[in-house]
């Protein structure tokens, strides 16, 4: 599932080759994605111009002319593609938007994504008022968050998969954030010291950013617009893995199920 750094991988892909340009033509799939747009939407489309395209949480993000703002999520195995020359619509395409010398296509096999506009600034503030802190836009209250953290029995895992707290982290990046915060999954909230919610907010930043420098993880479906798969998955420490190599000594790495997510751990090194 596109998480974050592949969203933000897509931004800056298509960032500088979007800004200006003005929409020719906007067509859509018949088959439904989890919100859709209309037929009215795709009119707005193509009189619109992108101004800005930016990530918001896991979503992409289109500023147009007028306040429209065309939202995009990728779902569980969607892609947005650029292609540059004539173009014909393949299966699993959904959304395509026609320009003078390119084509932006949403792609989603398994139709989880998303695609819909948001009709002024209100709306959009609205939509987004009950996601929480992004690690790389906003400023993190740490005292703050930690008490109001601190008070709660779920666990960290499920804390850091609460869009309500940190944006963006998904399945993958949370066990990957906990092992190098040498945290257990299993931990509750309220037996997290400060000390180590200052590391795991720091871990956050670390996996991220690294993730998007080496273009995402590209597990089964994900591809950045050009078609070039990322290559974060080569840098797993627990995710998917039986065994760690961790300063020359082997631990092995325990999977468990919470929430209906699996979760990766290494027992020795996490507490």
């Amino acid at each position: 599932m596109p998480e974050l750094p592949e969203v933000e991988t897509t931004i800056r892909y298509l960032s500088s080759k979007v800004k200006e340009k003005k929409i020719l033509d906007a067509l859509k799939s018949s088959k439904n994605l989890r919100k859709n747009l209309d037929l009215k939407d795709l009119e707005i489309l193509k009189k619109s111009k992108i101004k800005n395209v930016r990530r918001k949480a896991k979503y992409i993000v289109f500023d147009l002319t007028k306040d429209n703002y065309l939202i995009i999520h990728l779902g569980m195995s969607g892609r947005l593609k650029f292609l540059q020359g004539n173009y014909i619509i393949e299966k699993h395409d959904h959304l395509v938007l026609k320009f003078k010398n390119f084509t932006i296509v949403l792609n989603d096999p398994r139709r989880f994504g998303m695609s819909f506009l948001l009709k002024s600034k209100k709306e959009f503030s609205n939509f987004f008022k009950k996601y929480g802190y992004d690690i790389f836009q906003d400023k993190i209250p740490k005292k703050k968050l930690f008490k109001k953290i601190s008070i709660k029995n779920m666990t960290i895992k499920k804390m850091l998969l609460d869009q309500q707290y940190f944006v963006g982290i998904g399945n993958i990046y949370a066990n990957e954030i906990l092992f190098l915060s040498k945290v257990s999954p299993t931990r509750r909230l309220n037996l997290i010291k400060y000390k180590e919610f200052e590391i795991i907010v720091k871990s956050i930043k670390q996996v991220l950013k690294k993730a998007i420098k080496n273009g995402g993880s590209s597990i089964s479906d994900y591809k950045s617009p050009d078609g070039i798969l990322g290559s974060f998955q080569n840098m797993f420490n627990v995710y998917q893995k039986d065994e760690i190599l961790y300063k020359k000594k082997l631990y092995s790495v325990k999977k468990i199920v919470q929430n209906g997510r699996s979760s990766f751990y290494a027992p020795a090194l996490q507490r």
